[in-house]
């Protein structure tokens, strides 16, 4: 690639192929600052023909909730995209997508040469603006709401075990309308509050059951279910296996 590295505070997207397949890579810092780029850069993604690849090898988290923002925006395109596959070796980011349950639904490559069996060739390089030196610059329409996906996200993240939790305490969180932030959902998510809402506690109940020995019963509740046999039902219907089965083929 001839993009040059992105600043510790920046993200670029450049475009790559290998063989048949496109190849967005991804360098620099992902965190609440960025996310906006990350969001509109995967959204654009979703609506090629290609077969597509994420290349994270060059991507850094950043502690405004990196990790969270890029295993969901991850889990989206592959909601969006079925064909996504995704370079990332061993490591924090990778671990966190294999106890986030992703790994069972997205291939995880560690060496770009396993794409197709080829090499990344350079493409005409689109570099996506990023934000310089740690600090938003004026956002347009869709960076805004790439930004309020990005805060709902945390909000989520944060408060997903709670049962009761609803479109309007998010958007209330977040400073903006109701009615706003589910057109946000619909247009960058490409589903409802309520669907992104059960993704996040599916992944959050796959990393309990891989990483804890907690009964089923007290994940269900860590994860915003008050009956286990709701998020077993739940669970089994997202990642296609029962929850005792994934933690048998964890362990």
């Amino acid at each position: 690639m001839t993009v040059a590295m992105a600043a510790p505070d920046q993200l670029t997207i450049a475009h790559a192929r290998a063989r048949d397949r496109r190849v967005l890579v991804l360098r620099g810092t992902i965190d609440l600052d960025t996310a906006p780029v990350l969001i509109a850069g995967l959204s654009r993604a979703a609506g090629g023909r290609d077969p597509l690849a994420l290349d994270l090898r060059d991507v850094h988290l950043g502690e405004e909730g990196g990790t969270a923002l890029l295993v969901n925006a991850v889990r989206r395109l592959h909601d969006r995209r079925h064909d996504v596959v995704v370079l990332c070796p061993p490591g924090a980011l990778r671990t966190a997508l294999e106890h986030a349950g992703l790994a069972r639904r997205i291939e995880l490559l560690d060496d770009p040469a396993a794409l197709d069996g080829h090499p990344l060739e350079p493409d005409p390089a689109t570099v996506e603006p990023a934000v310089v030196g740690g600090h938003r610059q004026r956002l347009s329409t869709p960076a805004r709401r790439g930004t309020l996906l990005a805060e709902a996200t945390l909000v989520m993240e944060a408060r997903h075990g709670d049962p009761t939790l609803c479109l309007d305490d998010v958007a209330r969180e977040i400073a903006t309308s109701s009615r706003q932030l589910q057109r946000v959902f619909s247009e960058l998510a490409g589903r409802a509050f309520r669907d992104e809402l059960a993704a996040v506690r599916m992944q959050h109940g796959a990393e309990l059951l891989v990483t804890t020995d907690l009964p089923v019963a007290d994940i269900a509740r860590r994860v915003g279910y008050r009956q286990a046999a709701q998020f077993a039902k739940a669970f089994r219907r997202y990642h296609g296996v029962s929850p005792s089965g994934l933690r048998r083929a964890a362990g």
